[in-house]
């Protein structure tokens, strides 16, 4: 006999994003969102060369791991690493590509 009732939330537990969306509440004094501190554009750019820096690496270290048999790593975990890598040098040249482009329309704007 066919059961037309579905139980949707068997077997499935609330999510950290679901559990923060509900615990979420605006803020009482928007003055209070002013005080952040403002951190400087230089360190921001250095943060995101450091870690693109670090996504090139990886699969050079992980593949040393690999010839030498340390940490257990695996092929795959070699070819995930160089994808990512991939990606990352993909999405940098992208945005690069438009904030050159970004600072052409600026510079041609007449004053």
């Amino acid at each position: 006999m066919y059961n037309s009732q579905i139980q949707l939330n068997t077997g499935i537990s609330k999510s950290s994003f679901t559990q923060n969306i509900n615990n979420f509440s605006m803020p009482k004094n928007i003055q209070a969102t002013e005080n952040v501190e403002k951190s400087q554009f230089k360190d921001f750019l250095s943060e995101i060369s450091n870690n693109l820096n670090d996504q090139m690496n990886a699969p050079d270290k992980l593949l040393n791991d690999l010839v030498t048999g340390r940490n257990g790593v695996d092929v795959h975990d070699v070819m995930t690493a160089m994808a990512q890598a991939e990606l990352t040098i993909s999405v940098a040249t992208t945005a690069v590509t438009k904030v050159i482009q970004a600072y052409d329309k600026i510079s041609q704007i007449q004053v």
